[in-house]
């Protein structure tokens, strides 16, 4: 619903913004032409920026499959370490000194749930329960 309350609003802006007297609407026209041809044809006139364009685009395209592929195997793998994970590591840097490394949580058990006790856990009271009668 809010969707085409927005949608509404910006078409009606874009409405309000178009102009009214025909000569302006004719140069409009003409130079919204212009502009989607040369958008259109860039590429034939830049053979050599497209062909950078297309390099990044396909490096950029690695890197995004990467992130979404290591981020799909740390959800399902819980955020635990696999031995025998794929992922490559994402940072070639030194390793931190041991001064500034920060120290390390424990490991928690699978059945650790935190410090709450057993009666933490138990549902809070919801009062009387009230018995129905057939009417």
């Amino acid at each position: 619903m809010m969707f085409l309350i927005r949608l509404a609003f910006w078409l009606g802006l874009l409405v309000l913004l178009l102009p009214t007297d025909e000569r302006q609407q004719a140069r409009f026209s003409t130079t919204a032409l212009a502009a989607v041809e040369r958008a259109t044809t860039f590429c034939e006139r830049n053979t050599q920026t497209c062909a950078v364009a297309a390099q990044l685009w396909a490096t950029f395209l690695k890197k995004a499959e990467f992130g979404a592929r290591m981020a799909v195997d740390l959800v399902s793998s819980g955020g635990r370490s696999d031995e025998g994970a794929t992922l490559q590591p994402l940072r070639t840097e030194p390793a931190r000194s041991p001064a500034h490394a920060r120290p390390k949580a424990e490991p928690k058990l699978p059945g650790d749930r935190g410090t709450l006790a057993p009666a933490d856990l138990t549902p809070a009271w919801r009062g009387a329960q009230i018995q129905r009668t057939g009417l």
